[in-house]
């Protein structure tokens, strides 16, 4: 029987693909979806990237339109990275799980913006502030460009141009939400947590410190630690189970199963998912709750019928009485 991680790589090197390598990715699945602001507001012009899992590169780019809206043909069932990026906000990226034999749910995100300098109305003594403090225009520049470096996965520049700004804004809060993000990118997860908690600090009702903070736990082993940061989050802002996930099959490695359970049951609430059911099913069967575990497979066999535990899961229920 097969007991894989599925933990993606925080953050994706693109490299450039063999053309044998660069056809795997193709498929019958259709995926689409709306990018909207804080505000409930479409994003136009949103660049969308897909990048396939099981490869770490190959895969298409689209671009939403008026109302936020995209939608991408030909690709193939199993695991997908997306990235979203869109001048003014903040990158996002998530897991999808995606099946060419049904048809696969909307994906809804939500961008913030990032920190930006204003200045002064004209007429008046130009000033050039962030957050209600006067800064000097060499920080406003280094905010600009670590922006776009950010944008454009850039993580290096991002995170020296950030710290710069740091310097004038040693208490901003998005700034070092950015450097941590930047660090993450890099693959630098301790100094990544370490700006995360610090941001967490300063402000403990901001969700996306936590998020980080809960991403590197849950990928250096810590899944406890990480499943504790998540608790600090709003249940209603966790729209992606992945983290969820992750940490459950974690501790099921770890032969936490009571633990691993519940991090599925989370994963699951969040959304139904054929690889979480699944462990959930592993779990339970050792526990000797054959019922559950029945229902489980069952339940991942429904929506990934050709997915790639499919036939573990099929001698699994014949084993089970």
């Amino acid at each position: 029987m097969r007991h894989r991680s599925t933990f993606p790589a925080a953050v994706l090197a693109l490299t450039l693909a063999s053309p044998l390598v660069a056809q795997e990715w193709r498929g019958k699945a259709r995926v689409d979806g709306q990018v909207k602001n804080d505000k409930g507001e479409p994003v136009e012009g949103c660049v969308v990237k897909l990048r396939w899992g099981k490869s770490g590169h190959g895969g298409p780019d689209e671009k939403t339109d008026k109302k936020g809206k995209w939608a991408i043909f030909g690709l193939a069932s199993g695991p997908w990275d997306l990235d979203f990026e869109a001048a003014g906000y903040k990158a996002k990226k998530i897991s999808v799980t995606l099946q060419e034999s049904s048809r696969n749910d909307t994906v809804e995100i939500a961008l913030e913006p990032v920190p930006q300098a204003s200045t002064a109305p004209a007429g008046s003594t130009q000033e050039i502030l962030v957050g209600g403090q006067k800064i000097s225009k060499e920080t406003a520049e280094a905010i600009e460009a670590g922006n776009a470096a950010l944008a454009a996965q850039n993580w290096a520049t991002a995170r020296e141009s950030y710290v710069k700004a740091l310097v004038e804004l040693p208490d901003n809060t998005a700034l070092i939400e950015r450097v941590a993000v930047a660090y993450l990118g890099e693959g630098n997860k301790d100094e990544a947590l370490r700006y995360a908690r610090m941001a967490s600090e300063k402000a403990p009702a901001d969700a996306q410190p936590w998020q980080i903070i809960a991403e590197v736990e849950i990928e250096k082993g810590n899944a406890e630690a990480g499943l504790a940061a998540l608790d600090k989050v709003p249940r209603e802002k966790i729209l992606d189970p992945t983290l969820y996930l992750n940490a459950g099959i974690r501790l099921y490695n770890a032969k936490k199963l009571t633990e691993a359970v519940s991090a599925f049951d989370r994963a699951i609430e969040i959304k139904p998912d054929a690889t979480a059911h699944y462990y959930r099913g592993l779990a339970e069967l050792q526990q000797k709750k054959n019922a559950e575990a029945k229902a489980d497979f069952q339940k991942a066999l429904e929506l990934a019928p050709n997915g790639p535990d499919a036939q573990d899961i099929k001698d699994l229920l014949k084993s089970i009485r």
